[in-house]
């Protein structure tokens, strides 16, 4: 029994050794480079930092918070095209409107005619409504949006 031990303690004093052992530079003739756990007569022991440990991530629920990035990147992208829209459409009502010129605008070479005239003034009324109609609808599309939670 005591013999038993005696080798236990022995084979356990051996393992420790070598989980305790250090890595090794190992560079021979040829200028080749090993590294090892193993001690050669050649070989000089290499001190390395201490690992650094990270604690884990924390897998419950990824996937909704991917699903979510996901659905905010996208209300982003369209709350950016509408309002792109509708500062192409305000810009656009303003030039009409200053061509307007609240029901009179100015008379074109080509408008001899005083019925031409009458036709562009409600052409302009006309496509002056249109933008309005579509700037509020963009308006409205955009408070529809959700909030980016």
């Amino acid at each position: 029994m005591k013999m038993l031990n005696f080798l236990f303690i022995v084979i356990l004093s051996v393992c420790a050794n070598h989980a305790l052992s250090g890595v090794y530079k190992h560079i021979d003739e040829q200028g080749n480079v090993t590294y090892s756990n193993v001690r050669s007569t050649a070989a000089e022991e290499v001190d390395l930092p201490p690992l650094v440990v990270v604690p884990s991530v924390d897998a419950e629920g990824i996937d909704d918070r991917i699903r979510q990035r996901r659905e905010n990147n996208i209300i982003k992208e369209r709350r950016k095209e509408i309002e792109q829209r509708i500062a192409e459409e305000s810009a656009q009502l303003e030039i009409t409107r200053a061509e307007y010129k609240s029901g009179k605008p100015d008379r074109l070479g080509n408008e001899r005619n005083y019925q031409r005239y009458l036709d562009r003034v409600e052409r302009l009324k006309n496509e002056i409504n249109g933008r309005e109609m579509s700037v509020q609808a963009l308006q409205r599309e955009l408070e529809r949006l959700p909030e980016i939670k």
